[in-house]
């Protein structure tokens, strides 16, 4: 069983921004990334997608939500400042029940993910954070994270 964590696509400068940062949206690079990341996991069986509560998180997901025909689910636990064991036990639950989760989440949050799976035994195949855009495939096997591999983030062309 997989499940997907993505880093959130490329944003505007949080300096440049004079709105609350949860309403902080995707740059026009953002945008493309999304459409790439969409490409590259159109097949790979996923049947969920969660989201932080931050709209660039739920924009990076939108064009994969479009074509598998789902809905982007809000989860607190993913937002800015959440905690990384909380986050993989409620992905492994869903991996538990079936499910192939892909996530959008923050530069934060990520790392702690990745983090405490490898406390509980799993493998790392590259960074413990990514750019913009980055994203993780973790295999769940006997209910554990068994290997974590990072995808640097695409090339808007992907």
């Amino acid at each position: 069983m997989l499940i997907h964590i993505i880093r959130h696509g490329h944003a505007g400068s949080r300096r440049g921004w004079t709105g609350k940062d949860e309403l902080r949206p995707l740059s026009e690079r953002g945008a493309a990334q999304a459409q790439a990341i969409a490409r590259q996991l159109a097949d790979t069986g996923v049947d969920q997608l969660w989201s932080s509560p931050f709209i660039r998180c739920q924009q990076t997901l939108e064009p994969l939500a479009r074509l598998l025909g789902l809905d982007v689910d809000v989860v607190d636990g993913f937002g800015e400042g959440g905690d990384g064991a909380a986050a993989l036990d409620l992905l492994l639950a869903a991996a538990a029940d079936g499910h192939i989760v892909a996530v959008s989440s923050h530069g934060d949050v990520i790392p702690m993910i990745v983090e405490v799976a490898v406390e509980r035994g799993a493998t790392l195949d590259g960074p413990r954070s990514g750019k913009k855009g980055a994203r993780y495939e973790l295999t769940v096997v006997d209910g554990r994270v068994d290997r974590i591999f990072h995808v640097g983030a695409p090339d808007a062309r992907d």
